[in-house]
């Protein structure tokens, strides 16, 4: 969520906005949680239950943006401070990194954000005469700001360690700086219409994508979005609009299965388009968020609670849709918090994939389509997973993709037939990684 925030306002008097992002951060760093989760979990806390939207609004600025220049972060930090104290006082390790962010990247007023974070350093007992150097760090860095030339930082130093190593192996330097470029900006807000995509477009103040995607620059409070009400849009990156947009042409009155439908935002996709609808998740509480959804944009759908490995519908069905859980590493630039954490449980997510596709295909009638996708980056989760049920089975092959549905795309169409879209494809904003492939029953 995007603010414009005024840097003479009080939140550069208060302490709660950063009190928070601290904490979320921590949360993120030590239980491994993601920023919704822990931003939930916070804001049942006493303290921050009566923040004003305009300090949450802030808070997500400071958190999200450094999330995003973690790793920038942490080179500055080390050109004022030789030996790190993350392993002393993670706190106050966190503490620097957002008051770095807000010196350097957010252009806060200096004496304010030293004051505070000599205020929250305080505030930790265990760390609190950490204080004195929390100063001193901060305030030369604010004095030197000007000498801090952070255009002219490698994007590569905010891919971790691990996450260059692991990909240079698969994408060549050029893709992975532009992987990494992404980063550098906040994401725009992409949104899929039900129809008059032109008219919806004019309305918001937004661009009309070539996909059919409305693409807004400035945005504030979701749901004070024109036309939230009334239904007519829903969030969703240009990317996943994609592996509909491929199929659409024909699916009018055609029986298709979601087999991991929450939040519904592809569900929606069919649904636009005429198909029949059957949405299975085996979480409940992500399908009360796709019946709230679908309620909203008055889409109807049969909502089934059950695990999609296992899931069988009574009749042979002419399509399926695997949106597969993933690691979700193309997904970076809008949850940066993944740059964070190790990949620990991808082995979960393969066996899970390939027992989601068999079940699949098993639900096909003959001449019907399997559109597999996921928002990861790793070929384990997308081409290996491919190339692995193609060999398993002969019940099915690769259906060549219409590259003119998707003109900004058209690279991303490899010669064994499926898509791999890098982030940052497409100009002025960007986009997600993802990986699509549409198979068909024999």
């Amino acid at each position: 969520m995007r603010s414009i925030i005024n840097n003479n306002s009080k939140n550069l008097n208060g302490l709660n906005s950063r009190e928070l992002a601290t904490d979320i951060l921590m949360d993120i760093i030590e239980m491994q949680s993601n920023p919704d989760q822990s931003l939930e979990k916070f804001l049942k806390q006493d303290k921050y239950k009566s923040l004003l939207r305009e300090d949450l609004a802030f808070c997500k600025i400071i958190m999200m943006t450094t999330l995003r220049r973690w790793g920038h972060i942490e080179i500055i930090l080390s050109r004022y401070l030789k030996d790190s104290i993350e392993k002393h006082s993670r706190r106050i390790h966190i503490i620097l990194f957002i008051s770095i962010c807000q010196i350097v990247y957010l252009n806060n007023a200096a004496y304010a954000v030293v004051n505070i974070a000599i205020n929250l350093t305080k505030r930790d007992r265990k760390s609190s005469k950490l204080s004195g150097l929390v100063n001193a760090v901060l305030r030369k860095i604010s004095n030197e700001k000007d000498s801090i030339k952070t255009e002219e930082m490698d994007s590569l130093d905010l891919l971790p360690e691990w996450m260059q190593i692991k990909w240079s192996q698969v994408y060549s330097i050029e893709e992975l700086d532009q992987i990494s470029k992404t980063l550098l900006f906040d994401p725009p807000l992409d949104l899929s219409a039900k129809n008059s995509n032109q008219k919806i477009a004019e309305d918001l103040g937004g661009s009309l994508l070539s996909t059919g995607s409305i693409r807004l620059n400035n945005y504030s409070y979701i749901p004070s979005i024109k036309y939230y009400d009334e239904g007519l849009w829903w969030v969703q990156d240009i990317s996943a609009s994609i592996p509909i947009k491929l199929v659409e042409d024909n699916l009018k009155g055609k029986l298709f299965v979601d087999l991991c439908a929450a939040p519904g935002g592809k569900t929606a996709n069919l649904l636009a388009k005429g198909a029949v609808v059957t949405a299975v998740d085996k979480s409940l509480n992500r399908l009360e968020i796709l019946k709230d959804n679908l309620n909203r944009l008055n889409y109807k759908a049969t909502i089934i609670h059950a695990d999609g490995t296992k899931w069988q519908p009574k009749n042979k069905v002419d399509g399926v849709l695997i949106d597969a859980p993933c690691s979700s590493t193309g997904v970076i630039r809008r949850n940066p918090d993944i740059l964070l954490k190790e990949i620990g449980n991808i082995d979960y997510f393969t066996q899970n994939q390939i027992n989601l596709l068999n079940n699949g295909i098993n639900m096909l009638r003959k001449g019907g389509v399997l559109i597999y996708c996921t928002c990861s980056l790793e070929p384990e989760e997308g081409e290996n997973q491919i190339n692995k049920i193609l060999k398993d089975r002969e019940d099915i092959h690769i259906r060549e993709i219409n590259a003119e549905k998707i003109p900004e795309f058209k690279k991303c169409i490899k010669k064994e037939g499926f898509m791999r879209i890098l982030p940052g494809v497409i100009a002025d904003g960007g986009n997600d990684g993802f990986f699509i492939s549409i198979l068909e029953k024999k």
